[in-house]
């Protein structure tokens, strides 16, 4: 969820909304598939970003080194402040106006659908198949996605795609995806097709990710380890946009801004430095504080865990911190296991509290978190570049 909702949000989410009893139709979606004009194969060469962590720097990445000399469009998910930085073209965010289009085009579609049944069209679903269907019209040259909520079970496996990058995979929504990592590779990596000509890969995967691909006939990946997690995955984007282009650009993180992967922010009115930090796991939380050690010196931390998260392993990393505990989104997240170790503030009672310290901040946790804390302190995210 972000943290600013607009009117023009509704189409995507009324089905979400009007049956929470029910779970995501594949059935439908493929309706939607139909009924915006859409195919399996697309009409331009595509990027497909899949994997637990990361994906976001890799797609942003891979945006950036196709526009270099091309037109691209890009569907990446969660967004952070707007539903609008679903959808951008060379990076930047669709306007208002644009958004406002999307939505209309979401809604005449939808319109056309039968009754739902068996299950309803998922938000994240709609953003890609209504944001494919808007980047060709506007003639982009390359589309790059990230997959909203997992692979096979996600509307990214409506399509194929000549290239497919894979970030980190670990235990992550295993509630959706599978209680296992076996599961979840299934269906991260059941986006692999016939059709799919290259496959770029983060180096550290477990066991299952390299049984998957050994145990199928397809074309040999590619591994990319750099000096650090967002070298990495940066690299995995640029390589993947090499696979298209035949042209190696690399992407240096300088390069690029990254609203919630360990960016830096001055709070209004105030002298001190807040680093924000989507990082969901111990391995992420343990690279933000170590970013936040480098730049920010000493510094507070806030942090926003889910009891669908490793809460314990995660406190564990934090435990030499001195941490306030925030819950985001509760209306559709719990946080009793965190709520266990000490009060979980709001976050605006939270964000107040720290800028009225004064301290340096580190704010680590998930996406709508990471973006309540960005919205807070009013921290552009609208362009990449």
């Amino acid at each position: 969820m972000v943290a600013t909702h607009d009117p023009y949000d509704e189409p995507f989410f009324r089905e979400w909304n009007t049956h929470p009893h029910l779970t995501r139709s594949r059935a439908r979606t493929t309706q939607l598939q139909h009924a915006l004009g859409l195919t399996r194969t697309l009409p331009i060469p595509a990027i497909l970003i899949v994997g637990s962590k990361g994906k976001g720097t890799a797609t942003a990445a891979a945006t950036s080194a196709l526009a270099k000399n091309s037109t691209v469009g890009t569907i990446t998910s969660p967004p952070l402040r707007h539903n609008r930085e679903r959808i951008r073209i060379n990076g930047r965010a669709i306007s208002h106006t644009e958004y406002a289009r999307l939505s209309e085009i979401a809604h005449d579609a939808i319109q056309t659908l039968p009754p739902v049944t068996d299950g309803y069209l998922p938000p994240s679903g709609i953003y890609t198949q209504t944001g494919i269907a808007y980047l060709l019209q506007q003639g982009v040259d390359y589309l790059v996605i990230e997959e909203g909520l997992g692979g096979l079970s996600d509307d990214v496996s409506l399509f194929d795609y000549p290239t497919v990058g894979i970030t980190q995979i670990f235990m992550e929504h295993g509630d959706i995806l599978g209680n296992s990592i076996s599961a979840i590779t299934n269906d991260l990596l059941g986006t692999i097709t016939p059709a799919t000509a290259n496959i770029v890969t983060h180096y550290n995967q477990p066991q299952e990710v390299w049984d998957y691909l050994a145990g199928r006939e397809l074309p040999e990946p590619e591994l990319v380890q750099a000096s650090t997690m967002t070298a990495t995955n940066l690299d995995i984007g640029a390589r993947a946009a090499a696979t298209l282009t035949g042209r190696y650009v690399p992407i240096g993180e300088q390069e690029l801004i990254l609203p919630a992967r360990a960016s830096t922010h001055t709070p209004s009115h105030s002298d001190a430095l807040w680093m924000v930090d989507a990082g969901i796991n111990p391995e992420g939380i343990q690279h933000a504080l170590t970013r936040a050690t480098e730049e920010l010196g000493h510094f507070y931390v806030l942090a926003g865990l889910p009891d669908v998260k490793d809460v314990d392993a995660c406190l564990a990393v934090l435990e030499p911190f001195p941490v306030t505990f925030v819950g985001a989104g509760r209306d559709y997240l719990d946080y009793t296991h965190l709520a266990a170790h000490g009060p979980v503030l709001t976050v605006e009672d939270a964000c107040e509290q720290a800028l009225e310290s004064g301290k340096n901040i580190l704010a680590v946790g998930t996406m709508s978190f990471a973006g309540a804390v960005l919205e807070f302190l009013d921290a552009p995210t609208h362009f990449w570049w």
